[in-house]
């Protein structure tokens, strides 16, 4: 299995659901929030890229499958609010990268939005909430990811809140970086340690992927079937 953030961070989250999405492949509904994330993600591209702002948010809807309950208005409302103009950065950055000098280390891959010049990386946010830069592991993770291909040991990483025009940044120390790595690192062999167990003892998969009762169950498709097993 080839990890991203979302995989690892869905399994610390709740392991029962790590296990229904991933292991079992049962698909989860695209949610408003996560169609509205793509379509300003990809008409935010598409601007950077030089398309006309009319143009990239069609582009962006339209990414959609033109999802039911999205607002052309909506999208382009978060895109007007992104500080972008032609040309400013590379865009979808893509990287796949071993996590240890194993032979068999696990891989983690990612996107990141925007790459500037100088290396510093963008996250955009459609979040109705603003949280902190090191709250989770993702933006210091991707930060790794950027010091390993371009070679810079300090990496300045931003989360920039659409609906607020609220910019969170970090530079990100060659010590903080490496504790990303590291607990991705730790989190992906728990995982497939994990998966090894299950091939050996499926009627375990109960206690190997338990569920993890929290507030993201009021997000998960697979909460009721966690109410009967508790």
């Amino acid at each position: 299995m080839i990890f991203s953030f979302s995989r690892l961070n869905l399994y610390s989250q709740c392991p029962y659901r790590f296990y229904n999405k991933y292991v079992l492949g049962k698909e989860e509904p695209v949610t408003k929030p996560l169609a509205l994330g793509k379509a300003v993600h990809q008409a935010i591209d598409d601007i950077i890229n030089g398309a006309s702002h009319e143009e990239a948010v069609l582009n962006g809807y339209a990414a959609t499958g033109f999802h039911e309950e999205l607002m052309h208005q909506e999208i382009s409302d978060l895109v007007e609010r992104a500080p972008v103009h032609r040309n400013m950065g590379r865009t979808e950055v893509y990287f796949k990268l071993p996590l240890s000098k194993s032979h068999n280390a696990p891989e983690i891959q990612g996107y990141i939005d925007l790459l500037s010049p100088d290396g510093a990386i963008t996250d955009w946010k459609t979040n109705r909430s603003i949280y902190g830069v090191q709250d989770n592991k993702q933006l210091a993770l991707y930060a790794w990811a950027t010091s390993q291909k371009t070679g810079i040991d300090r990496v300045k990483g931003i989360l920039y809140f659409l609906r607020f025009r609220i910019e969170k940044g970090r530079i990100f120390s060659k010590e903080e970086m490496e504790k990303a790595r590291k607990w991705a690192l730790d989190t992906a062999d728990e995982i497939n340690e994990r998966l090894n167990l299950l091939e050996i003892m499926p009627e375990e998969r109960g206690k190997l992927f338990p569920p993890r009762p929290s507030r993201q169950c009021s997000h998960c498709p697979f909460a009721s079937q966690c109410v009967k097993r508790l």
